[in-house]
């Protein structure tokens, strides 16, 4: 193993255990950045960037409820935002499949969801958390089950359209998850993928510093490479994978992310979040968004494919 761990951090002993890539499955990496004491290493052979050691799905589960909660309130706040941006995949999605069955895979609060509804797709979606999943059923009146993609047990070939906005780099298991979408999509059907852009402007600036590695949901982190490899590999034909803007962020939003990523949240509320109210309504005049912060794929898959298993 190879340390290229940045100056003013610790590398990793040169003796330290690496599990195989969970996309390629290569046993080659270099120790790339630590991160609010996690360590990310780099897969030599495909780019894949990852968690090391690796949460298993079921640590996920755990954390994501511990999580949930601030998140998912500051998202229903957040709420107009995210239907603008989902907005404009709708735009994108209909040029490639303008009808159709759609599952949305970490739907989160469903606005989504709501909005492929409204655009006549016949829509269903899956997500870890019993909180959004509620909040989808009874106040959107959207079919949600909760739990992994992995227990949903789609039948093979079940949709036209899968969704899967940020929510790729939350799954331990990258490989098996590609195979899993692409099992479940039609021949033909698309597939359209966001995550934070490891290899993206934010992320270069920001370094060990990005929210990508110290958002504590997240396990592997995608370079424009890396999620090729991954769709590729899976049995996608790739229509592009590029590196866009984020949403637009309200300065309660990027609030909410600052004191989870960077801070003891619990403490910096109780001694310091009255103080900086007057600054949040002077930001909340300023439109404020993420330059070129994450990775957008769209994808095919191949229409003479035989329903089944990826080719991986």
């Amino acid at each position: 193993m190879t340390s290229v761990a940045r100056s003013g951090e610790e590398a990793a002993p040169a003796t330290e255990a690496v599990e195989r890539c969970p996309l390629c499955k290569g046993a080659r990496f270099k120790v790339f950045v630590r991160a609010k004491e996690r360590t990310v290493v780099e897969c030599l052979d495909c780019g894949l960037r990852a968690l090391n050691p690796m949460p298993s799905l079921g640590d996920m589960e755990e954390i994501n409820e511990e999580t949930v909660h601030p998140f998912f309130s500051a998202t229903l706040e957040d709420e107009e935002s995210y239907r603008l941006y989902f907005a404009r995949k709708l735009d994108d999605l209909r040029k490639y499949a303008p009808s159709g069955r759609l599952l949305d895979v970490g739907c989160g609060a469903g606005f989504f969801l709501d909005a492929a509804r409204g655009r006549g797709y016949q829509v269903a979606g899956v997500d870890l958390s019993p909180v959004p999943a509620a909040y989808c059923r009874d106040t959107l009146g959207l079919d949600v089950t909760v739990g992994s993609l992995y227990d949903y047990k789609a039948p093979t070939g079940a949709f036209d359209v899968v969704t899967i906005f940020q929510t790729i780099e939350h799954d331990p298991h990258t490989a098996e998850l590609c195979a899993e979408l692409y099992r479940i999509m039609a021949p033909g059907g698309m597939l359209m993928v966001t995550t934070p852009a490891a290899d993206g402007f934010v992320a270069r600036a920001m370094g060990k510093r990005w929210f990508g590695y110290r958002n504590v949901e997240h396990v592997t982190f995608f370079s424009r490479r890396s999620l090729r490899c991954a769709l590729e590999q899976a049995g996608f034909e790739i229509v592009f994978v590029d590196i866009e803007h984020g949403k637009r962020l309200t300065a309660k939003y990027v609030l909410n992310r600052l004191i989870n990523y960077y801070y003891d949240h619990k403490t910096f509320i109780r001694t310091g979040l009255s103080l900086l109210r007057p600054i949040v309504f002077l930001m909340a005049k300023v439109p404020l968004f993420e330059p070129w912060a994450h990775l957008y794929a769209v994808a095919r898959k191949p229409a003479g494919s035989a329903d089944g298993a990826s080719p991986a």
